[in-house]
């Protein structure tokens, strides 16, 4: 099983758009409170990694509870909005319009920057793994400027969106690509399925491994990413981590879980990594403006005194070792 390194610097500007990313958040805070505010109407769920039903609550993030799965050491959101409320709010919450109406601001150099390293993963995996190119499917597509470099790069003979998330954003999807909404017309006719941060978001992940299995042909690829708990800045901060928040991570599964998962529906992993670079930024930043007693001293100590050598041969650790919170799989259907 292959993993990737990058060794390159990057600083959470180059990811998060600086301060919009804040006001983000700020917005989203507010947007919780107006959707969720009867908690009656919340669904509790199992672990969304192995399916245990009893676990640990550990803390709240703007309101709603997350648990810690004592069985897989997935970190999840329950109890949750039902599908129907999440996809309302996704569609109409002021803090999911202003991050799609910023990206539209985004010049094209930095959508290059940002997803080119995914365009090329699906390209140089086509050509190894795949004999026929037929047909390529986005799962929930997030990303027009993706979805339309594969299709303009001619990868694949057809492209789809499948439920599309791009609302404002759908002008960009060229009329030549295929929206479409109803799975069970690509039962076995896939070559290839990418989910780019889907898992962390859906009211049941396991959603997405059932389709990829009875979509995916026999040796097609099934290639996503995702936010992962068992990932370093998870798993030093908690609830204090900047990236965590109850609706675009709701399911932060293991690395652990996430191997099962694709594994039972069918999968063979060929790339396991966890190519993150900002782990330990966001925890530096974290550590030097917080005096918070849980954080271990050796964190403390590390960020204080030593030098930018240092972490970044923590964050190649990391990377090596498969402990960075951003997870990338890639599998093949049996």
């Amino acid at each position: 099983m292959r993993k990737v390194v990058l060794l390159n610097d990057l600083v959470s500007s180059d990811i998060t758009y600086g301060y919009l990313y804040e006001e983000y958040k700020k917005l989203l805070e507010i947007d919780i409170t107006t959707y969720f505010i009867d908690a009656s109407s919340l669904v509790d769920v199992a672990c969304p990694g192995c399916g245990r039903k009893t676990n640990q609550d550990i803390y709240q993030k703007m309101k709603m509870n997350f648990k810690l799965c004592s069985k897989c050491g997935t970190y999840y959101v329950s109890p949750r909005p039902d599908p129907q409320s999440l996809e309302e709010f996704y569609r109409l919450s002021n803090a999911c319009i202003f991050w799609r109406k910023e990206s539209l601001n985004l010049p094209e150099s930095k959508l290059n920057n940002l997803l080119s390293p995914r365009i090329n993963w699906i390209s140089e995996l086509s050509d190894e793994f795949l004999h026929d190119t037929s047909l390529f499917m986005d799962f929930e597509t997030k990303y027009p400027f993706l979805v339309k470099k594969v299709h303009v790069q001619k990868i694949f003979e057809s492209v789809i969106a499948f439920k599309p998330k791009v609302y404002e954003q759908s002008k960009l999807l060229p009329d030549s690509i295929l929206t479409e909404y109803n799975i069970e017309d690509y039962y076995g006719k896939v070559n290839l399925i990418t989910a780019f941060e889907c898992l962390e978001r859906m009211f049941n992940p396991g959603e997405l491994f059932a389709a990829a299995s009875k979509c995916c042909l026999p040796g097609g690829l099934l290639l996503f990413t995702t936010a992962s708990g068992s990932g370093f800045e998870y798993q030093v901060l908690g609830e204090k981590a900047p990236n965590i928040n109850p609706i675009n991570r709701m399911n932060l599964l293991s690395l652990e879980a996430l191997s099962d998962c694709v594994e039972s529906a069918g999968f063979e992993i060929i790339e396991l990594s966890t190519p993150g670079r900002l782990d330990v930024e966001s925890v530096r930043k974290v550590v030097n403006e917080s005096d918070d007693a849980k954080i271990y001293p050796f964190w403390k100590y590390l960020f204080k005194y030593r030098n930018e050598e240092t972490w970044q041969s923590l964050q190649n650790f990391l990377q090596v070792n498969r402990l960075s919170s951003h997870i990338r799989v890639a599998a093949r259907k049996k």
